[in-house]
């Protein structure tokens, strides 16, 4: 259960039109109560105003002020926090890795979006095909059902016999019936599980 949430959650690519280089020397400078700046992720924020709306209270962010903070950000929030305050981007942190296309599926290295295990942590319990399933299974939703989810849902529309077919052929609806020796028959009508994990 607790990698069904992984499954559907997903890196997504900025839509960040380019701004400017800002160097690390220059973010060291916004450290004083009304001119405070932080970078998460590469993306440099001016939190100079938000810090007295910010929840956990203002001496936080003081106390962070003029630093890259994407560890302690992380620890605390979750991702999509960042992206209700797009706004109050003004650069990029120098030498940050620049936003490309994510591929489908893909793992990210953001501290603790994953499952440690998933970003190179030793687990007793994951394994390499736990991670298969997961990036296979969200690579499905990612460009299946991502891009038709909202507008159908709006029109109260119902998965097409297409749609139904892809989920049925690529092996989505077969393994929600979980361990068993029906697993083992999706083999026969051709259907994998998906990222090619063996049925159990």
């Amino acid at each position: 259960q607790h990698l069904l949430p992984c499954l559907l959650w997903a890196p997504q690519p900025s839509n960040m039109p380019a701004m400017r280089t800002i160097s690390p020397s220059e973010l060291a400078q916004h450290h004083a109560p009304g001119d405070m700046w932080m970078a998460v992720d590469g993306d440099v924020y001016d939190v100079s105003k938000f810090a007295r709306l910010h929840p956990g209270g203002s001496q936080i962010i003081e106390q962070y002020a003029g630093r890259d903070v994407t560890t302690e950000f992380y620890e605390l929030h979750r991702k999509d926090v960042l992206s209700k305050y797009a706004r109050l981007r003004v650069g990029r942190l120098e030498g940050a890795k620049s936003v490309g296309t994510v591929e489908p599926g893909a793992i990210s290295a953001v501290p603790f979006a994953e499952i440690p295990a998933f970003q190179g942590q030793h687990s007793p319990y994951y394994k390499e095909s736990h991670k298969r399933l997961l990036q296979a299974v969200r690579a499905f939703v990612q460009t299946e059902l991502e891009p038709i989810a909202e507008s159908a849902d709006l029109a109260g529309d119902y998965p097409d016999l297409e749609l139904r077919q892809k989920l049925g052929s690529s092996g989505m609806l077969g393994i929600q019936l979980g361990p068993g020796p029906w697993l083992q028959a999706l083999g026969l009508l051709g259907i994998k599980i998906p990222g090619d994990v063996a049925p159990e």
